[in-house]
């Protein structure tokens, strides 16, 4: 057999425990929407040399959209029901314009590489999240591995901030959380893209106004000298928004909505290897060892089952 399974007798029915091993392919889906995610701090960096933060936030929404409803029309996709519209719109908020637009007001404090460690602090929030409104189950080995992984997280926080440490990061970070682990959850029903797809529909209208609002003081910048700005926010849109998540989601469905965050751990290395040829910036040893300390919490909880 592929899978042990344990069963246990009760007075009316046979519950089957599965303990199977999640597909390798899981692991290699979530791990290529973080390498998606990981790049969205250097060019949200670069898209803000021209357009605001909330400008930013609402076009990411907007794009990703138009591109959703494109999807759900062709498809015919049925709306979901009425307790899932209400944890996709939840989540939706968080991902579509509250985590968006905290990381953007964040950069122009932060440099993305630095960023990019921060941002190693999600899979925390996203673990609370899931075993406290979804009850999912996690070892004792998972929690030590990723309270330790948090708390070097945190020293390097504070170490880069001077002592002070803007709430928006904890908005950022929190926000992030909740839009992930209820996500995943409704990905168990709809699938990672229906889910991701949803939740850009129902804050279509949203974000359709946001851009009408923001438009006018941001666009002098559509130009020709500005495009790797445009070419920037059309990927935030396209890749981070969206298609990211299609990968992101489907994979929590298969392996645990906690674990599959954990992964989130090892962003800090690609977000500080794109920092180097889009930005130009200066790695130091403190990134290099916070970055290697983190993913080692993250290799640990990877043998746990």
């Amino acid at each position: 057999m592929s899978a042990i399974q344990t069963v246990l007798p009760t007075s009316n029915t046979i519950n089957v425990i599965n303990t199977e091993a999640p597909p390798l392919s899981a692991w290699f889906s979530a791990l290529f929407a973080v390498l998606i995610f990981s790049l969205t701090a250097p060019l949200t960096v670069i898209a803000l040399e021209v357009f605001s933060p909330a400008f930013i936030s609402f076009m990411r929404a907007m794009i990703a959209g138009i591109g959703s409803l494109a999807l759900v029309l062709w498809f015919k996709w049925p709306v979901p029901k009425l307790k899932d519209i209400a944890w996709l719109l939840l989540g939706g908020g968080c991902i579509a314009l509250v985590f968006p637009f905290t990381l953007a007001q964040s950069l122009q404090v932060w440099q993305a590489s630095d960023m990019g460690v921060v941002l190693a602090g999600i899979p925390l929030f996203t673990a609370v999240i899931a075993a406290c409104l979804f009850k999912e189950k996690t070892s004792i080995k998972f929690w030590i591995s990723l309270l330790v992984g948090t708390e070097i997280l945190v020293l390097f926080a504070y170490s880069q901030s001077n002592g002070v440490l803007h709430r928006a990061l904890f908005i950022m970070l929190a926000s992030a959380g909740v839009g992930y682990a209820i996500g995943g959850h409704v990905a168990k029903c709809l699938g990672g893209f229906q889910t991701i797809c949803w939740m850009m529909v129902l804050y279509f209208p949203v974000s359709l106004f946001g851009v009408g609002f923001t438009a006018a003081e941001n666009a002098a910048a559509f130009q020709w000298q500005h495009m790797e700005a445009i070419v920037s926010l059309l990927y935030l849109a396209i890749f981070s928004q969206w298609v990211g998540f299609r990968y992101w989601y489907g994979a929590m469905v298969k392996i645990g909505i906690a674990r599959t965050g954990q992964l989130q751990l090892t962003q800090p290395f690609m977000t500080l290897i794109f920092s180097v040829p889009l930005l130009g910036a200066n790695l130091t040893l403190s990134h290099l060892y916070f970055a290697a300390l983190i993913s080692l919490s993250v290799w640990w909880v990877r043998k746990s089952r």
